[in-house]
C-alpha cells in the first residue's frame, strides 16, 4: 500500500476511536414546573445514600447492586436508536412530573442531556443533544409510569422488600455519525492533492 492510503487509513482509524462516546451515568428525579428537582433523586452511582437506578438494554440488566457494578457504561459508537428501560424504588411522595439526566464519558457532575417526561427541557443542560466530536446524540423519546411491579429494591436490581410498583419508564437515543462516504471523499480529495504535487 502507498504510504498515503496508510496515512489516511490510519486517520480514519484515529477519527473513529477519539470521537467514541458512552453513557456513562444516569438520574431520575422528581421535578417541578421549571425542570428544578423536588428532592427525590435516584441514580447511577451507587455507593451512596441516594437510592439506585437501574438501567436495562431490552431484557439485559445494565448494572447491579450498590458498589461499583450499580455504574454504567455503555458504548454508543455506531449510529441508530438505542432504547434503555429504567426502573427505581418509590420513596414517600408522590409526584407528578419526573426528570432524566444522562452523563457522558465519565463526566459525573455536569450532565450532558436533561429532559422531562414529556421532553420538555429541563433547566439543568437545558438540552436533549449532546455532541462528542462527530458523534450526535439526541434523546428522541422518555416516559415514566408507576405501573412496573415490585422489581428492584433501594439498592438492589432485584425485588426489593417494600412491596408496590416500581417508578419506570424507557428513554430512547439516536446517534448520528458521518457517513463513510464523507471520510473515503476527503481520502480521495487528499491522494488526489499528493499525486498531483509528486507529479510536479
Amino acid at each position: 500500500m502507498k504510504p498515503i492510503v496508510l496515512a489516511f487509513l490510519a486517520t480514519l482509524v484515529g477519527c473513529e476511536l477519539s470521537f467514541a462516546a458512552s453513557l456513562t451515568g444516569a438520574t431520575f428525579f422528581t421535578a417541578g414546573p421549571l425542570g428544578n428537582t423536588t428532592l427525590e433523586t435516584w441514580n447511577t452511582l451507587g455507593s451512596d445514600i441516594i437510592f439506585n437506578l437501574y438501567l436495562l438494554n431490552g431484557v439485559t440488566p445494565l448494572n447491579s447492586g450498590n458498589g461499583s457494578n450499580a455504574r454504567i457504561n455503555v458504548p454508543l459508537n455506531l449510529p441508530g436508536t438505542y432504547t434503555f428501560t429504567y426502573r427505581a424504588q418509590p420513596l414517600l411522595q408522590n409526584p407528578g412530573q419526573f426528570g432524566l439526566n444522562l452523563f457522558f464519558d465519565g463526566v459525573d457532575n455536569t450532565p450532558g442531556i436533561s429532559g422531562l417526561d414529556g421532553l420538555p427541557l429541563a433547566a439543568g443542560a437545558n438540552t436533549l443533544l449532546y455532541v462528542n466530536g462527530d458523534r450526535r446524540i439526541t434523546v428522541t423519546a422518555l416516559s415514566q409510569s408507576r405501573s412496573g411491579g415490585n422489581q428492584v429494591g433501594p439498592f438492589t436490581n432485584t425485588p426489593g422488600l417494600i412491596g408496590g410498583n416500581d417508578y419506570v419508564g424507557s428513554f430512547s437515543s439516536f446517534v448520528e455519525t458521518p457517513e463513510p462516504s464523507t471520510y473515503l471523499l476527503f481520502g480521495a480529495g487528499f491522494a488526489a492533492i499528493a499525486a498531483f504535487r509528486r507529479r510536479r
